[in-house]
């Protein structure tokens, strides 16, 4: 209990991460011209610097004297203070908070705030029990760690906390001012008046910044509080940037802020990268690039951050494995600018690769990755639209060097000659599910390696399992089941005909391509039909549904909103694809918890399926394929795989063990609607033991047929499916409907 909290914000903070980042461009694709990559010296790198030994990490602060001062939490939950050494890598406890905060289970510590005079500020919670809120306590620390409780004057949950450099404590609770606080007597006053509706803020020199709803910065001058200023070069600098400034997090801020060492002279940093602005000027000058350190990574959440001697500088930040501490450092000898670039293009966002891309120019400092991004909700391109000016660039000799195969008509590019062979790349791989690769050839070569896959999955009561040998009989067994208990629906209630479609899809659509490349028609007549005949108006309780959104559900198809309900007594049956760790918890969990339930590979139109995703291909016309090769074998090492951006599970093996291994034991889960208080349903899901892993991984291993990935035929099935169900169409006018549009596509 005592690590829980700590944990769990760790996670739910690199959950939130997943917008693109600096390295990424949307549409089409770029003009292909190489960057600059002339003589020019001087860079920043980053480093992380070693943390002590399984910690988390509340706050750092740069003390009066330089010393760099951070308060953690450790395995067992005591919390304690450190100063960074004189030498930059080792640290020295200053002293550990109360002992008696140990004592109990039900308390725990929620916030800690640094001062840089050496004292601090902490926000504990305590549950009593038999009652479901959680009492606050709030302790002034002196330099010494000796505990003082402050009498705060506040009912209001404390969002935000910081210290100015002269000691002034500033904090921000749910819809209230920023105000200061007495720490003798607990009374807020409010420290600067029309902050109600700030979001966040941060502090820098005299200064707070604060960010409103709409993305812009005031500024406070904190020792004339009445003062509000706005710094237009500012705010249109981060707007241009592209930065994102929504808060995903009350541990993290998307925003930080530092001063520096001449007047006026402000620092900041966000996921594109830190600048340099000195107040009221026009722009701000970029000094680290986020596309080119791990600040661009989707799972990095910002904490704090700190200038030190020699223009350096420490950023406090979450992954979606722990705290880091990431030092940067000037490097007059390091190029300006990379000297390769390499361009990946992918029809739709990727996190884990652009986690991957940061990881990759980490190591590789000498190499530029960018992602352009061909369709998204902002460029309004279409997916159609969107390969089309693909191929033209590539067939210019203007194209990327690699390519994430993913929705993209791979057979066509083969045709082409688009394609080189990465067979060589596969066989160098180690603890990879070989089979995985393997069936991905075609004449014997491999043009395409998926880095990671989902596996379709039904899960239900061990002697219904039984009956299901292809979607004609899980049909049998929908149509059995319907009406036999009232009080459960057949599958996911959140599931209209398009989002049923979408979880059955990856099982089936493998039988649907014939070997001339079209459409099987009699076989996708009877997916429609089957689909028609699972489909029951009782379980949609909710009239077209389909909560995610469709792209959600055609792209994700996920099992575990299922296995929740299921877990509750919700359903009868749960099907859809494995995507995560966290899915397997939840189906392992139920497993172990109900022994009537039992769960399977999904065999529907076709036996052994597995969704292939994130295939890279790299192209003959890449000017950079040797290049291109050592990013794809670092992209099938068990660092690179351990990214979790909820992309699919890692083709490496001793990845997806990790993952797994890393599940946080006791998370847990919940959900209800809101028009309906009595659907809350939750479940607290385990680590699923050896034995469990062993069997999926059985599973996986099992996998030999891929599943389709070319968008435009799913678009085109999928859309046609909800009218079938409902009989406004009959599966014979679903299916030309269908043809006729791919091959419509097919001819341009």
């Amino acid at each position: 209990m005592k690590g829980k909290k700590i944990i769990s914000w760790i996670l739910a903070a690199a959950l939130s991460f997943g917008a693109l980042t600096g390295c990424t461009s949307s549409g089409g694709g770029t003009d292909g011209e190489k960057k600059d990559t002339s003589t020019a010296k001087g860079r920043y790198l980053e480093a992380d610097v070693e943390l002590p030994e399984n910690t988390s990490v509340y706050d750092m602060v740069k003390l009066e004297d330089g010393t760099l001062r951070i308060a953690l939490s450790d395995q067992d939950g005591r919390e304690s203070v450190w100063n960074l050494k004189e030498d930059g890598t080792s640290w020295e406890k200053v002293y550990d908070m109360p002992e008696e905060w140990m004592m109990t289970d039900t308390f725990f510590v929620s916030h800690v705030t640094l001062s840089p005079k050496g004292d601090a500020f902490v926000v504990t919670s305590q549950v009593f029990e038999g009652e479901e809120e959680s009492q606050e306590h709030y302790y002034h620390l002196d330099g010494e760690g000796k505990a003082t409780e402050v009498p705060l004057q506040t009912e209001n949950y404390v969002y935000f906390t910081d210290y100015t450099r002269e000691g002034e404590f500033l904090v921000q609770c749910q819809h209230t001012p920023v105000s200061s606080v007495n720490m003798e007597t607990g009374e807020m006053t409010d420290k600067v008046s029309g902050t109600e509706d700030i979001r966040y803020f941060g502090v820098a020199a005299n200064t707070l910044y604060a960010v409103d709803r709409d993305g812009q910065i005031l500024l406070f001058d904190l020792l004339q509080p009445d003062v509000v200023e706005k710094d237009d070069g500012l705010s249109d600098s981060i707007a241009q940037s592209g930065a994102n400034t929504d808060l995903q997090s009350l541990q993290t801020r998307p925003l930080i802020f530092t001063e520096g060492k001449e007047e006026n002279e402000v620092f900041y940093c966000s996921n594109k990268g830190l600048y340099r602005h000195i107040r009221n000027g026009d722009v701000s000058e970029l000094l680290i690039d986020g596309s080119l350190t791990s600040l661009g990574s989707p799972d990095v959440g910002l904490i704090t951050m700190e200038t030190a001697e020699n223009n350096e500088f420490y950023v406090l930040a979450v992954d979606s494995q722990s705290v880091r501490l990431l030092h940067y450092t000037y490097s007059k000898d390091t190029a300006a600018v990379p000297g390769t670039e390499l361009r990946a293009w992918s029809l739709r966002e990727n996190s884990e690769l652009l986690q991957n891309i940061s990881q990759y120019q980490k190591e590789n400092p000498d190499v530029y990755v960018t992602l352009d991004i061909g369709s998204t909700e902002e460029n309004g391109v279409t997916a159609s639209d969107a390969l089309k000016n693909l191929s033209t660039e590539i067939m210019a000799g203007n194209g990327p060097d690699l390519l994430v195969l993913d929705g993209l008509p791979m057979d066509s590019y083969l045709e082409k000659g688009m394609l080189e062979d990465l067979t060589d790349v596969a066989d160098q791989g180690e603890h990879l599910f070989t089979n995985l690769l393997e069936n991905m050839k075609q004449d014997g070569k491999i043009y395409g390696i998926p880095l990671r896959f989902a596996l379709p999955l039904v899960e239900g009561k061990k002697q219904d399992l039984e009956k299901i040998q292809d979607l004609k009989s899980l049909a049998d067994l929908a149509e059995e089941l319907k009406g036999q208990d009232s009080e459960k629906t057949l599958y996911n209630p959140y599931y209209d005909g398009f989002a049923l479609a979408a979880q059955l899809y990856d099982a089936c659509s493998p039988a649907w391509i014939q070997e001339d490349g079209k459409i099987a028609e009699e076989k996708l007549t009877e997916f429609y039909t089957q689909v028609g005949r699972i489909f029951d108006p009782e379980s949609d309780p909710i009239p077209n549904s389909n909560a995610f959104g469709d792209y959600a559900a055609t792209f994700t198809s996920s099992i575990g909103g299922g296995t929740l309900e299921l877990y509750c007594d919700k359903l009868l049956l749960n099907f859809g694809n494995i995507w995560s760790g966290t899915d397997l918890a939840m189906l392992t969990t139920t497993v172990k918890e109900k022994e009537e339930i039992g769960y399977q590979p999904l065999t529907g139109q076709a036996a052994h399926v597995f969704l292939p995703k994130t295939v890279m291909g790299i192209s003959t016309k890449s000017k950079e394929k040797e290049e291109s090769k050592k990013f794809l074998q670092f992209l099938l090492t068990k660092d690179a795989q351990t990214a979790a951006q909820g992309g699919g599970l890692p083709v490496n093996q001793e990845a997806l063990e990790f993952l797994v291994d890393n599940i946080y034991d006791g998370s847990t889960f919940g959900s209800s609607r809101s028009d309906d208080p009595d659907s809350y349903v939750e479940m607290t899901i385990h680590k699923p033991d050896a034995d469990a892993v062993g069997q999926f991984i059985d599973y996986v291993k099992e996998a030999d047929t891929p599943a389709l990935t070319n968008e435009i035929i799913r678009e085109a099935v999928l859309e046609q499916a909800d009218d079938c169900v409902q009989g406004k169409i009959t599966p014979e006018e679903a299916v030309k409907a269908v043809t006729e549009k791919v091959s419509l596509y097919l001819a341009e």
